[in-house]
Parts: C-alpha cells; structure tokens; sequence
C-alpha cells in the first residue's frame, strides 16, 4: 500500500469515528425521574404508607411494653418470699406463661414489620421501575426518529460532551417545563424498626 492510499484510509476512519461519534447520545435518567410528573404523587403515596407503618410500628411497641411490664410485675411477685408454697407455685405459673405471651408477642412484631419492610421496598421498586419504562419509551422513539442507535446513561459515563447529552430534549418530548419540587423518593433505610423486648434474655420466675 503507497503513501496516499495510506493517508486516504486513515483519513476514511477517522471520518468513520466522527460520524459513529455523532450518534451517540447520553440522557440524564436520574434526573428525568426527579422530574417526572408520576414521582411527586408517587412520593406523597409512599410517604403516606410509611406514615401508616410507623403508626401501626408504634401500637405493637405499646403492646409490647405493657406486656414486659405485666411480666415483670408477676414475676417480681412471684420471688415474694412471704408468699406460701402454693401462691408462690401459682405466681411462678403466671409468670411463665406471661414470659411465653411476651416472647411470643415480640417475634409476632418483628415478623410483620420485616413483612411491612419488604413491602414498602417492592411499592418503591415497582414505583421507580414503572416511570423508569415510560422514560425509556420516549427515549427509544426520539433515538429512532433521530437514527441514534444507542443512548448511554449519563450517570455512568465517566465523560462526554455536553452537545451529546438530550436529557432536554427528552424532557420536552415529555411536555415538562417546570421542575417538580421535592419530588424525590424517599430512601428506605431502616424506616420501621420495632424495638425489641429482652424477653428472649429475660430470666424465667424461680422455680
């Protein structure tokens, strides 16, 4: 291969490149979430679910203390040493069956609200995933109309040039003009967190 077929080859691919280049595009998704019109009500909706939890949270914590106070009570009666053999031997039995409601009580708490955060994670998954596909769909169309044939996600590219991104462009597609305010979902971190009694540690009434 001479010279000039070599300039002209190198000179074909870096056309090539630029050409491939100007089809790529890159989309802020994290930011046309924030702005999509579901995730404002979306937002009010889980806000207003974990409101019930944590009030339902706070009723079994209540429940839970006015049992270890019985137990305690009962067995603090139960070590009277004025007591006869018979009414102590009565006291150790309500003890201990107060000792078992307890335990009971509390597994039956953690089991419901571990069910109540694994139920407030799927509401915000199957949220998010439901306004991440109706993006996705509008970012699909203008890609086609357009001939892009691949759009990377903004967030996971390490660089690229401004005149790529069509986030606005998107958002447009979308007829959003004014940004929701506090529109972000709430992160769900530890939201219900029932306070675990001390009766699988508490000493059973002497014997």
């Amino acid at each position: 291969m001479n010279k000039s077929n070599i300039v002209f080859t190198l000179v074909f691919l870096c056309a090539a490149a630029v050409a491939r280049a100007q089809s790529i595009a890159t989309v802020d998704m994290e930011e046309l979430i924030r702005l999509h019109p579901d995730t404002a009500s979306d937002k009010k909706l889980f806000d207003q679910t974990l409101k019930d939890f944590r009030g339902e949270n706070d009723e079994l914590r209540q429940k839970l203390e006015a049992l270890q106070d019985d137990f305690e009570k009962i067995r603090k009666e139960s070590q009277d040493p004025t007591l006869s053999d018979k009414a102590r031997k009565a006291a150790e039995e309500r003890a201990s069956k107060a000792r078992d409601s307890l335990i009971a009580a509390d597994r039956t708490a953690c089991e419901k609200m571990q069910a109540r955060q694994e139920q407030l994670s799927d509401m915000q998954s199957r949220m998010i995933k439901k306004t991440f596909n109706e993006i996705r769909e509008v970012v699909r169309k203008y890609a086609e109309g357009r001939k892009l044939p691949v759009v990377f996600s903004a967030n996971r590219v390490v660089y690229c040039d401004k005149s790529l991104d069509i986030t606005d462009a998107i958002l447009k597609q979308m007829n959003i003009t004014q940004p929701a305010h506090e529109a972000d979902l709430a992160p769900l971190n530890n939201v219900l967190t029932p306070r675990s009694t001390t009766a699988t540690n508490t000493p059973a009434a002497s014997k």
